[in-house]
């Protein structure tokens, strides 16, 4: 996993969820901060955010890959409980990053409910993500999925309206 992770540059700033903010919204769900990082060449990636569901605080993580996509099939979603430790996005990413082999234990969301149902909603939306923004870098040339990647989900600043756009 260590491979998948890392700081980068400042002008690689993204953000995959600001492309699903309607369905988002309509599922009850609020982004409140996300850390998205792009391994180099065939560009895996790897989403830790932290969203708002009605009054509760939960955890996201989201790995996927060509070779994910090889090996499993489907991405991996995991819905998390937040340590009272856990304040931001970053501590959620390292505490994730101390405890790769069982985080998603440690982390396991109480409400089994709530975490089935918000890991079915937020497959299906990033699935929809997915076809939209990544899908053809992984079926086509893997040797700049990344380089690619990192310009697609460039985070850009909000404009009139509080309105993400790419260019």
């Amino acid at each position: 996993m260590n491979d998948y992770w890392g700081v980068p540059e400042k002008e690689y700033e993204i953000s995959l969820m600001q492309f699903a903010r309607q369905p988002l919204s309509g599922s009850g769900y609020s982004v409140l901060e996300e850390k998205v990082e792009v391994c180099s060449g065939a560009g895996a990636l790897t989403l830790t955010a932290i969203i708002k569901t009605g009054c509760e605080l939960i955890g996201l993580y989201i790995h996927d890959g060509p070779r994910q996509r090889k090996k499993r099939g489907s991405p991996i979603i995991r819905v998390l409980r937040l340590l009272p430790e856990i304040k931001n996005v970053e501590n959620l990413r390292k505490f994730i990053i101390m405890h790769q082999d069982d985080f998603h234990i440690i982390l396991e969301h109480e409400n089994r409910d709530l975490r089935d149902k918000a890991e079915i909603e937020l497959l299906q939306i990033y699935s929809n993500l997915y076809d939209s923004r990544i899908r053809d870098l992984y079926e086509n040339d893997l040797s700049s999925a990344a380089d690619v990647l990192r310009v697609r989900l460039r985070k850009e600043s909000p404009g009139l309206y509080g309105f993400y756009h790419l260019d």
